[in-house]
């Protein structure tokens, strides 16, 4: 049996990086000020939820949304973590306590992701087809993602799966991998883009 807790995510300007600056023009400062106060709960919330969970950190594998399989994992972790992001920090925290941090997306799917986000966040028009390539691209990045879980994920192994809201993996994981949402099933999935 392997096991996976996941957790939805909603992502903080540090996880954004580059691309931050041309999302934050889309809230008022009142919309900014509380979509800042949102994400402090809810990682103060994860953060809580996974003391009270009682893992064993020594056995426990670490996957992240936007992390690529590409050998400096720890590097941007770290670097995340230290430009503010309390995802990253929960990241250190667990890695601290003895768990492994694994390389989760794929570099390429990334990059593209990131350069469509790029022209979507820039462009005051958004068309039925770049929204239905965002689709497309996010469905692929699921498909990896669950593939790379697959592929290293042991049998007696349990890992926490950091993943944005707007992800659609429980369907794509193999069977034998028992899924676990300590905080519910999200509301917002792929078909609300």
């Amino acid at each position: 049996m392997r096991a996976l807790i996941h957790f939805p995510i909603i992502h903080s300007p540090a996880d954004l990086g580059t691309l931050s600056k041309a999302a934050s023009h889309l809230r008022t400062e009142t919309q900014a000020r509380d979509y800042l106060a949102a994400v402090e709960y809810f990682w103060t919330m994860i953060a809580a939820t996974i003391d009270d969970l009682g893992l064993d950190y020594e056995h426990l594998k670490l996957y992240q949304d936007g992390l690529p399989v590409c050998g400096k994992e720890n590097e941007i972790v770290n670097d995340v973590a230290h430009s503010g992001s309390r995802n990253h920090e929960i990241l250190l925290t667990l890695q601290h306590r003895g768990a492994v941090l694994m390389g989760t997306e794929s570099p390429e799917l990334l990059l593209q992701e990131h350069d469509l986000m790029t022209q979507l966040l820039n462009s005051s028009e958004r068309t039925e087809a770049s929204l239905e390539t965002a689709r497309i691209l996010l469905n692929r990045r699921d498909d990896y993602i669950a593939q790379r879980i697959d592929d290293t994920l042991q049998d007696g192994e349990m890992a926490i799966l950091f993943l944005g809201l707007m992800h659609d993996i429980e369907t794509k994981l193999p069977k034998d991998i028992v899924f676990i949402q300590p905080l519910g099933k999200p509301t917002v999935g792929v078909k609300s883009i």
